[in-house]
C-alpha cells in the first residue's frame, strides 16, 4: 500500500482519469480509501458536487476525485480549486484500453453498467494528461493479475 501523505504536508486531492470501466472506483476503495471521495455516479448533479468539494476542501480533508475526467479542461476546473486552497494535486492516469473497459464493464449490474457507447464515446475524448496542467505527481496505473500496478508518470516534458 503506497503512501500518499508526509507528516505537516499539504492537504491532497487526487484526481482520477481513466474511461469507464478502467478501475478507477475499484482503486479508490483500495489505495485511497482514507481520502472523502467526490464522484458525480453518486452525486448526480455539479451542484452538488460543488458543494461537496467546497464542504471537504474547508475542512482541509483529503479529496478523491472519482470521476472518468477525460479532458484537459474538465480536469482544470479541480485543479484551480485545489491550488487556489493550497493542495498538493496527483493525478491518476488508469490504463484505459477500450475492450479490457468493455469486458469490466459487461460484468456489472444494475446502474453500473452502462452502454458501450457511452464507453467508447468517453474514450474517443479522453486527452492524456501532462504536467503542465497543474498536477504537482502524476502516476500511470495498470491492471495485471488482478492486482493494480502503480508507476511514476513518464513524460517528455
Amino acid at each position: 500500500m503506497m503512501k500518499w501523505t508526509e507528516s505537516n504536508d499539504l492537504p491532497i486531492m487526487a484526481i482520477m482519469i481513466g474511461i469507464q470501466g478502467s478501475g478507477k472506483s475499484t482503486f479508490c476503495n483500495v489505495h485511497l480509501s482514507e481520502f472523502t471521495r467526490i464522484n458525480l455516479d453518486t452525486l448526480h448533479t455539479r451542484n452538488k458536487e460543488n458543494i461537496a468539494i467546497h464542504n471537504a476542501i474547508s475542512e482541509k480533508e483529503n479529496i478523491v476525485v472519482d470521476n472518468t475526467n477525460p479532458t484537459i479542461r474538465e480536469r482544470a476546473n479541480y485543479i484551480q480549486k485545489g491550488k487556489e486552497k493550497g493542495y498538493k494535486i496527483l493525478g491518476f492516469f488508469m490504463q484505459s484500453k477500450l475492450q479490457d473497459c468493455i469486458a469490466r464493464n459487461r460484468c456489472r449490474e444494475g446502474k453500473e453498467k452502462i452502454p458501450n457507447n457511452a464507453i467508447i464515446h468517453t474514450s474517443n475524448k479522453l486527452e492524456i494528461p501532462s504536467y503542465k496542467e497543474g498536477f504537482d505527481k502524476m502516476y500511470f496505473v495498470s491492471i495485471e493479475d488482478g492486482k493494480f500496478k502503480i508507476e511514476d508518470w513518464r513524460t517528455n516534458e
